[in-house]
């Protein structure tokens, strides 16, 4: 009766020891999925920034083009704010490009533009660039 005893208690102990090992390696796997899970989130959001930033710079490149073009057709044109439509972007996203002629100080015959972009309007990360270039 005795070994009996004893070989159930091993038995016992080996399904514990065996729970034990089962959970520690359930809780590293936990912990490595979250781990992914977080990473592969910040990649998520860093490349959503990334495609905001490169839209802005895009739109302000457009905005200086517009501004260029207007000043050609209107030498009084000073001010504009573009409202860039979803049709012509993103579904559900807009954008708004400011942009502003003035007289350059420092060199005659000359304007400043000045374009502000904000890709996409509305949105807490919303991106904005700024470009300032002197024209004849």
């Amino acid at each position: 009766m005795k070994k009996s005893l004893k070989k159930i208690e091993r038995t016992s102990a080996r399904r514990g020891a065996a729970m034990v090992f089962a959970l520690m390696a359930l809780l590293v796997a936990s912990m490595l999925i979250a781990a992914l899970l977080r990473t592969s989130a910040m990649s998520h959001r860093q490349l959503k920034r990334d495609e905001y930033r490169l839209q802005a710079n895009l739109l302000a490149d457009a905005g200086y083009d517009r501004a260029v073009k207007t000043m050609k057709i209107r030498p009084d044109f000073t001010t504009e704010e573009w409202k860039v439509p979803e049709e012509q972007l993103s579904p559900e996203r807009t954008a708004l490009v400011r942009l502003s002629v003035t007289p350059d100080t420092t060199q005659r015959k000359r304007r400043i533009v000045s374009v502000i972009a904000e890709y996409p309007s509305g949105d807490p990360d919303l991106v904005r660039v700024t470009r300032n270039r002197s024209v004849p």
